[in-house]
């Protein structure tokens, strides 16, 4: 997923999450059958006044909303439809709004469903336009003061300090191999000062080195830093810059598109914020450029994007010292969308903004050597340049250097302690993941050689009550076990159910095998053969097996009979017991009855190669 700058935040979500944050949610569920209906992505739109989600549909479909609390939160069922991305959610901690989410909430017949958590109860609006579906929140005056257009990373819960906020869109085209997030250029307000700076590693054709000079006194302030500042306008501010303005001052000239561009105290005029930044970048101002570029790039009061002027425009912003303009083009040219491709100058830009300090070039540069990409791949570069982001509080880097200690991929030993000591950081500045993360290590023993189960409890329950899956599920077997907790049935079923219902795998197995058995939970086979079967398409063999043989008991259903063969013909390699089950089954049915068995689990199996379980 690549992060492009915007100053208006939209998030493609197709639909995913960031590596650390993935490795927190269930597998995905696999691609639908032709004949349903699909949930295909959604679009997350914040601006000042509020938050749209855009929903696309195969086919169109008008959701009700339902509001819920105890944690407040919005639910749009979209029976019929399935999810083929799988279940996935997006940090989003804008205005009222935590975090978007999506899952299957029932594969048979499937309903997708859509949450939005809230920090608190909101109106909202939903409308279909189309094969789209339209969620409007607006926010309140005390949630919009508090709302920053720039979304930190897709796994911060939390923006993290201004050397490393963004503005950002994420493009759906590498969400399936990329298994962490590009960033968008992170703005600097601090004059670049010049350094001596390493040569870039050796590339095959080697490029023009590209020139990032310290900025000029005059021309020092970033776009960033002006688009805050006309956020922060009142009237008599206003008259005062619109003065300035006028008698032709280039940072007044910026300061004032931007205003007009946020509708801060005027009305929305991208046409005359266009012309405002061209007479200031005329003449020399940085932020203008660097505004020039982001304005051309997103195609802002133009009729379409201009990204071969949005390049031009950052080289001159670069040359004047903006690092967030260089890692900008570096993200173009990685991506090459508008301009041609070029592996060798992105590696170069990155390099140069990386070691002027900026956060999200080092945190691209350690994705680059992690995973071999357009460079030999060197774990040790990797770590040097992850190491450097999360000092900054880039929380995605944070996460990987936490993984990348706890499961080394260099063969090197694990440092568990390391480990933690970044999860806790990142967990401090809100990073739900990591607090389920730490509830994992602490539970398992794997800094002291056994349990530390009060600890881990405590980063449960902190990332449970955020609606975190795994985290629920971490915090219901601890309530069932009595581990760190008294052991209290009820409470372990509840927060079993709420991981259940968000797509947590091991919660649906759990939660089916209590209703089967009617331990913990009062016995109920319909509710069994629903949470096996939620987990059984996501490719567990043990939820698959028991809900074969839970379905192979009612004879008096085709359907089920049916059913209950594809799940064992599933299950069969991983559970030997499926053999006798199914050929018990084979005497009672008919050969047309085997063979359409047999397209179910051909369809189910193809259908699931894109995103096998493991």
């Amino acid at each position: 997923m690549r992060y492009s700058t915007k100053f208006f935040v939209v998030i493609c979500v197709c639909i995913a999450t960031g590596f650390d944050s993935q490795a927190q949610t269930p597998a995905s569920v696999g691609a639908s059958t032709p004949r349903h209906a699909a949930v295909e992505h959604a679009d997350i739109t914040v601006n000042p006044n509020g938050l749209t989600i855009e929903i696309a549909l195969s086919t169109p479909f008008l959701p009700q909303g339902v509001p819920v609390t105890n944690p407040d939160r919005l639910v749009f069922d979209f029976p019929g439809f399935t999810l083929p991305a799988g279940n996935r959610q997006m940090p989003v901690n804008k205005g009222p709004v935590r975090r978007f989410r999506a899952a299957l909430f029932q594969s048979d017949p499937p309903i997708t469903r859509v949450v939005i958590d809230l920090k608190e109860p909101v109106t909202f609006d939903v409308k279909s336009v189309g094969n789209k579906v339209e969620i409007v929140v607006p926010f309140s005056k005390e949630s919009s003061a508090s709302t920053d257009t720039r979304l930190s990373s897709p796994s911060a819960e939390r923006p993290p300090p201004r050397s490393a906020e963004k503005l950002a869109s994420a493009s759906v085209e590498k969400l399936a191999s990329a298994p962490v997030e590009k960033l968008a250029s992170a703005p600097v307000e601090k004059k670049l000062e010049k350094k001596n700076e390493p040569a870039p590693p050796p590339i095959a054709s080697t490029p023009p080195k590209p020139v990032i000079a310290a900025p000029r006194p005059a021309s020092s302030a970033s776009a960033y830093k002006l688009q805050d500042r006309a956020k922060a306008l009142n009237l008599k501010d206003l008259q005062r810059l619109e003065d300035k303005a006028k008698a032709g001052d280039p940072e007044a000239e910026t300061t004032l598109a931007l205003a007009l561009h946020q509708a801060t105290l005027l009305k929305r005029d991208d046409a005359e914020a266009l012309r405002l930044l061209h007479r200031a970048a005329d003449q020399g101002s940085m932020a203008a450029q660097q505004s020039l570029g982001i304005f051309s790039q997103m195609g802002i009061g133009m009729e379409k994007p201009a990204p071969a002027e949005a390049l031009e425009w950052y080289k001159k912003a670069a040359q004047q010292g903006s690092l967030d303009a260089a890692t900008n083009i570096a993200l173009m040219y990685d991506d090459g969308k508008g301009i041609p491709k070029d592996p060798a100058q992105a590696m170069i830009w990155f390099r140069k903004a990386a070691e002027g300090g900026d956060a999200t070039a080092q945190y691209n540069l350690a994705l680059k050597y992690g995973r071999g990409e357009d460079v030999p791949q060197d774990y040790k570069e990797s770590l040097r340049w992850l190491t450097a982001a999360a000092d900054q509080n880039v929380l995605p880097a944070m996460l990987d250097l936490a993984a990348f200690y706890l499961h080394p991929r260099d063969g090197t030993a694990r440092d568990v302690s390391r480990s933690i000591q970044y999860y806790k950081k990142a967990a401090d500045l809100g990073s739900v993941p990591a607090q389920a993360r730490l509830g994992d290590i602490f539970a398992s023993g794997a800094e002291q050689g056994k349990p530390d189960y009060v600890q881990a409890v405590a980063w449960y329950r902190k990332a449970a009550e955020q609606g975190q899956p795994d985290a629920q599920f971490g915090l219901a077997m601890r309530y069932a076990l009595g581990q760190g907790v008294p052991a209290d049935p009820a409470e372990a079923l509840r927060w079993l159910i709420a991981a259940a219902d968000q797509g947590q795998t091991a919660a649906q197995y759990n939660l089916a095998t209590m209703y089967e058995e009617g331990k913990g939970a009062p016995a109920d086979q319909a509710r069994a053969a629903h949470y096996y079967q939620l987990a059984a398409e996501q490719g567990m063999p043990p939820a698959q097996f028991r809900l074969g043989r839970l379905l192979a008991g009612n004879k008096g259903s085709r359907a089920d009979q049916i059913s209950a063969y594809k799940w064992l013909m599933l299950a069969q390699d991983s559970y030997k017991g499926s053999s006798p089950l199914l050929a018990d089954l084979r005497k009672s049915m008919t050969q047309d009855e085997i063979h359409e068995a047999d397209r179910e689990v051909d369809n189910w199996r193809t259908s699931h190669q894109e995103n096998p379980r493991r």
